[in-house]
């Protein structure tokens, strides 16, 4: 019996000190100081400057959802504010624009465009499957090249 108590006294405490990470968007009152400020917003360009990588990420809209092959290209053709030099991140560029340590996983502050989905990222696996990064659930796998996910873009600052 005490130990059944216990579980359950243990089981409450822990939901109600909000031990349980919440998954969101959102910003929390508080927050503010814990925001990565690395990452700044051009909004005349419609871009984020990472100033400690010297990485420029398009963010003036969303991708469409594609395969792995053509997020490949889709960043390779593109031409933006003078930049040919565009690609796929790799999986460690994308899971640092994730905020981690706030209470509440949300992605840079600085970007606008990003969506709460899965995005590919450049780096491969020894099976030939695909890295991706889920900015809804803050978590990275692996995928079949053929399935349909966004692209970020990200272009080397000069």
């Amino acid at each position: 019996m005490k130990k059944t108590v216990f579980v359950l006294t243990f089981a409450l405490v822990t939901l109600h000190s909000g031990f349980w990470p919440d998954f969101s968007f959102a910003y929390e009152r508080g927050d503010s100081d814990k925001i990565d400020k690395n990452f700044v917003r051009d909004n005349a360009q419609q871009v984020v400057l990472d100033q400690k990588d010297h990485k420029i990420y398009y963010d003036a809209k969303p991708s469409p959802k594609m395969n792995y092959d053509d997020a490949l290209k889709y960043c390779e053709k593109m031409d933006y504010l003078g930049y040919m030099s565009w690609r796929v991140p790799n999986k460690e560029e994308l899971r640092s624009l994730l905020e981690l340590s706030r209470r509440k996983i949300t992605v840079k502050h600085a970007f606008k465009n990003v969506q709460e989905g899965i995005y590919w990222a450049s780096t491969t696996d020894r099976y030939n499957d695909a890295w991706y990064f889920d900015f809804d659930l803050g978590r990275y796998s692996t995928a079949e090249k053929n399935k349909h996910f966004y692209v970020l873009c990200v272009g080397e600052k000069k």
